[in-house]
């Protein structure tokens, strides 16, 4: 019976994701005005979908709860990008009083240390993306791994280094 409830809450995840994706993307794109950050938006998205598939009693109500959960995901993306923004801005106006020399020096070890507390794997795909200039699907196949849990991983180093700057 159980077996059977997975079976098909994962056959109306697929569903639901291929019939949607576009529009939960133009939504979560609409709001964050960033490629890279409308794609995190939907990846959680339809995580929620996925967790709270139970909690949709009526299928013709599909899109408006997931345009709902699209649309509040990328506000609370946005907003937290903003704050990083903010606090990123204050911590180079506390720089400019010291020399291009010892800001790079103070800014390496913070980086260092930041990337020190990511798991090896996590912290691979981060540096081969943003450092190497990697696309997913050459990550996914760097690390022989699928193009979703490529951009996982670069999403969970990017939450992870987020809540340690926070």
């Amino acid at each position: 019976m159980e077996h059977c409830q997975k079976r098909e809450n994962v056959e109306s995840f697929h569903r639901l994701y291929s019939r949607y994706f576009k529009q939960v993307y133009h939504t979560a794109f609409s709001i964050t005005k960033d490629r890279e950050l409308a794609q995190d938006a939907v990846q959680e998205t339809f995580l929620k979908a996925y967790r709270n598939l139970d909690s949709l009693e009526k299928h013709d109500k599909e899109e408006a709860w997931l345009k709902t959960i699209s649309r509040n995901v990328a506000i609370d993306m946005y907003r937290k990008r903003c704050r990083e923004m903010r606090i990123y801005s204050a911590l180079l106006d506390d720089y400019r009083g010291e020399t291009d020399v010892e800001r790079t020096i103070v800014d390496q070890v913070f980086l260092r240390s930041l990337l020190a507390s990511l798991e090896p794997i996590n912290r691979q795909a981060m540096l081969l993306v943003y450092a190497y200039g990697l696309t997913y699907e050459q990550l996914a196949d760097c690390q022989q791994t699928s193009i979703s849990a490529a951009r996982s991983r670069v999403h969970r180093a990017k939450e992870k280094l987020r809540g340690l700057v926070m």
